[in-house]
C-alpha cells in the first residue's frame, strides 16, 4: 500500500470512532434516566433561586483524572433536564449543573450532577427522598442500592442497564456522578475531588 492509501485508511478509521463515539454518547443520553417514584406524575417543583450569588458547574473540579471539565448545563435549564428524567418531584433546588468528563481514548465517561440547596439540612432530606424514591421503585434501583464509605465520605451505590450510580450529601450540595469505565480506585479518586476543598 502506498502514502495515500494509509491515509485514506486513518482518515476512515478516525471517522468511524467519531461516529461510533457520537452513537454511543446518544445511545447513553437516551437511556439516562433517574426515577424517583413509580409512574407517578411530576409535581410542580421550585425553580432555580436567581437571587442565590452561585453557578453550580464551579463546584466540580475543572479537571478529573486528567479530563477536562464540559458544562452541559446550567441553572434552570439543567433543572428542567432533570425534572424530565425523574418521576416525582424535585424540589428546594438554588441552582444545579449537569458536567461530563470524557477520555475517549481510554473509552471514559462522567456524567457529574450537582445540586445545591438552601442548607445541609434539605440537601441531606433531598438525598433521602431519592434513597427512599428508589427502594418503592424496585428493581435494580433498590436491589443494588446500598450505602458505602468511599473517600471518607457516606456513599449511595445503585445500578441500572448494569452501570453503577453514585451519590451523596455535603454541606447544602447533593452529587450524583456515574461512571463508565472507571476502576474503582479512579471512582474512591473522582468522590474525594467533588466538591472541589
Amino acid at each position: 500500500m502506498n502514502n495515500h492509501t494509509h491515509k485514506k485508511i486513518l482518515l476512515a478509521a478516525i471517522v468511524i470512532l467519531l461516529v461510533a463515539t457520537a452513537t454511543a454518547a446518544v445511545s447513553y443520553f437516551g437511556y439516562i434516566e433517574f426515577l424517583t417514584e413509580p409512574h407517578a406524575a411530576a409535581t410542580p417543583s421550585h425553580e432555580v433561586n436567581p437571587n442565590v450569588n452561585v453557578n453550580a458547574s464551579a463546584i466540580a473540579p475543572d479537571e478529573l483524572l486528567g479530563m477536562k471539565k464540559v458544562v452541559v448545563s446550567c441553572g434552570g435549564d439543567a433543572l428542567q433536564r432533570v425534572k424530565q428524567s425523574h418521576t416525582g418531584s424535585v424540589e428546594h433546588v438554588e441552582d444545579v449543573a449537569i458536567v461530563h468528563y470524557m477520555n475517549i481514548k481510554e473509552g471514559k465517561f462522567l456524567t457529574l450532577w450537582t445540586t445545591r440547596y438552601p442548607n445541609e439540612t434539605i440537601a441531606n432530606d433531598e438525598m433521602e427522598k431519592m434513597v427512599a424514591g428508589m427502594q418503592k421503585w424496585g428493581g435494580s434501583w433498590a436491589s443494588d442500592l446500598k450505602e458505602l464509605t468511599i473517600a471518607e465520605k457516606q456513599v449511595y451505590q445503585t445500578s441500572s442497564d448494569n452501570v453503577s450510580h453514585y451519590f451523596w450529601a455535603d454541606k447544602e450540595w447533593v452529587f450524583y456522578i456515574i461512571p463508565h469505565n472507571f476502576t474503582e480506585d479512579e471512582i474512591a479518586e473522582v468522590i474525594g475531588s467533588i466538591p472541589i476543598k
